[in-house]
């Protein structure tokens, strides 16, 4: 049985995942995660928790209390806040990504990761029509930059360490249920 965690979960994409990740591995199956309450809908139907993913301490403790088997790492410091507060984003962005690869690396019960990429990793230079996947970046924004980095770090983990970490490159969203919250 799979034993899913979703960090992030009252965010835009969060707040939908967890429900459906609910309707196929059964409601006590998906813990939610946030630093802040989720909707009641996400709160009242499976198990959720308040839980900061920089604190690796408590966050390891809670997977292997939980049985993890799945993260799906959805916490980050969006766009516009990014811009406005750098060094946090970056710090955020990046260290939280590191604390995630490094459990799965070491919990031999984490068998898969997912870390959402995205399109601001493409910058002014990059081909605009049929983008490749390997194709010139140069993103131009400290999102763009930190999710770069991320996709290397997870190219990194999964040629080094075998950890199964799987990433889309998502465009701008928006979600029709969750406020625009800039992580």
């Amino acid at each position: 049985m799979e034993k899913i965690l979703v960090i992030g979960a009252a965010g835009q994409i969060g707040s939908d995942l967890v429900l459906a990740l609910r309707a196929v591995h059964g409601n006590e199956n998906v813990f939610a995660t946030d630093l802040r309450s989720a909707s009641n809908e996400v709160m009242e139907t499976g198990p959720f928790q308040l839980l900061d993913v920089m604190d690796d301490k408590r966050l390891i403790h809670f997977i292997i209390r939980n049985r993890i088997t799945q993260i799906y790492h959805l916490a980050a410091v969006l766009s516009g806040n990014a811009e406005r507060l750098p060094l946090q984003a970056w710090d955020i962005n990046m260290r939280s990504l590191l604390n995630i690869l490094e459990i799965a690396r070491e919990v031999p019960e984490v068998t898969k990761v997912f870390w959402p990429s995205s399109i601001a990793v493409f910058g002014p230079t990059t081909p605009r029509h049929n983008t490749p996947q390997l194709t010139i970046m140069e993103p131009n924004t400290v999102y763009g930059i930190s999710k770069q980095a991320g996709e290397r770090w997870c190219e990194y983990y999964r040629n080094k360490f075998k950890v199964d970490v799987r990433s889309l490159r998502y465009p701008g969203l928006i979600s029709y249920k969750a406020e625009a919250g800039g992580g």
